[in-house]
């Protein structure tokens, strides 16, 4: 009786492990990078214009890499923005990233942009973009 116990409990517990866990809805979010970065106090900074969308109700929070090859070497910068307006609609944000290594300078550079949305009580979505744009004075 006992093998036959632990045969039951062992069946239950490979099915339950088997069977997928209910998908809670998605959560409505998207960011967009814009095509141009401004330059600021002569390649310290860049300005970076962006589109971001969340549900509303929700909360997000977005966070923006830009990063250049400068003559051979990585100028790195990020930010962290805490807080986005979730509204369902469309909302132009001006972020403001500082370099950590080296000055930006005028050319190409690659961004990337992280938008965390949280839907209460249980949802919650990331959505990113990455693309080169063009830093102009």
């Amino acid at each position: 009786m006992r093998a036959f116990s632990t045969f039951v409990l062992t069946a239950a517990a490979i099915v339950a492990t088997a069977l997928p866990a209910a998908a809670a809805p998605q959560v409505d979010a998207a960011v967009a990078i814009q095509s141009q970065g401004r330059l600021e106090a002569r390649g310290a900074a860049v300005t970076l214009p962006m589109r971001v969308m969340c549900e509303n109700g929700a909360s997000g929070s977005l966070w923006v890499q830009i990063t250049q090859n400068v003559r051979g070497e990585l100028a790195i910068g990020d930010k962290y923005v805490p807080s986005v307006p979730c509204t369902g609609q469309f909302h132009k944000m001006d972020v403001t990233v500082v370099s950590r290594t080296k000055a930006f300078r005028q050319g190409v550079a690659f961004t990337s942009a992280s938008l965390n949305v949280y839907l209460p009580p249980d949802n919650s979505t990331t959505v990113e973009e990455a693309r080169e744009i063009v830093l102009v004075r």
